[in-house]
């Protein structure tokens, strides 16, 4: 029987989580969220990083979505508690201090496309399909689902949601709820090239932005505003906006000093 769980495999201040579900669908189940939960954790705690890849384990899927073996047989109080495990873990990608980009190929469906949803950037192979059947197994869409109808606009969202239905690669792209779509042997490549994009900047700093953009998504126009004026503001506390812009002025590399020491 597979061992269910997420990796962790740290390069170059760059972390790779792995999903492993049951079977090679990586089916999803409340261990797995708890354990995605503590790798972010541990992540958010390692000032040597500054990016995440999230894949699926295996060459088949990224995630076909929940168990439903699992699921089957709940009742509203462990209903209740299966489905706060999922949005914790989504919370925690959302607010890791850190960018996280999905590797996505095969079935992202259900949950698994909740958790890509709450992922920074998300890069699909050719193969890759997405949809939230939760109404086609008796189930409405949830949590992080919330994060559809910004993602590829209302209308789009409301249908996808109310079908059930599932869109391959190129109506992703299209629609904008993936931003790059590559063969599946590119993927894994492309996703670190991503990723790596974030080593040179400061830690801090992209934390910062990631705060913003959380506080985007939970709180009204005016509220959002005025915690965006303070997090600017308070950048200025740190040495990194001076190093970042002397640097660039300079045409050097910007050499930040963050808890790990000078990256």
């Amino acid at each position: 029987m597979t061992t269910t769980g997420v990796s962790l495999e740290r390069q170059d201040g760059i972390a790779t989580l792995a999903i492993q579900g049951r079977t090679d669908l990586n089916l999803l189940g409340a261990a797995v969220f708890r354990a995605l939960s503590q790798r972010l954790d541990q992540c958010g705690q390692d000032d040597t990083l500054r990016a995440i890849v999230l894949r699926g384990a295996g060459a088949r899927a990224f995630s076909a979505g929940v168990d439903l073996h699992e699921m089957k047989d709940l009742e509203p109080l462990t209903a209740e508690k299966f489905i706060r495990s999922l949005h914790h873990a989504a919370r925690g990608l959302l607010n890791v201090p850190l960018p996280v980009v999905a590797a996505i190929r095969g079935p992202c469906l259900g949950g698994a496309l909740e958790l890509a949803l709450a992922c920074d950037i998300r890069i699909a192979a050719a193969d890759a399909s997405f949809g939230l059947p939760e109404v086609r197994v008796g189930l409405p869409s949830v949590i992080e689902a919330s994060l559809l109808p910004p993602t590829v606009g209302l209308g789009r969202a409301r249908r996808l949601i109310l079908t059930g239905e599932t869109i391959d690669a190129a109506e992703a792209l299209r629609i904008g709820l993936v931003d790059r779509v590559v063969t599946g042997n590119e993927l894994p490549d492309v996703a670190l090239a991503a990723a790596r994009e974030f080593l040179g900047m400061s830690r801090y700093i992209l934390g910062t932005q990631k705060q913003i953009v959380s506080q985007w998504l939970e709180l009204g126009a005016a509220e959002a505003a005025e915690y965006s004026i303070k997090a600017f503001a308070l950048c200025f506390a740190t040495p990194h906006p001076h190093e970042a812009m002397t640097a660039f002025l300079e045409k050097r590399t910007p050499r930040f000093q963050d808890a790990g020491g000078i990256t």
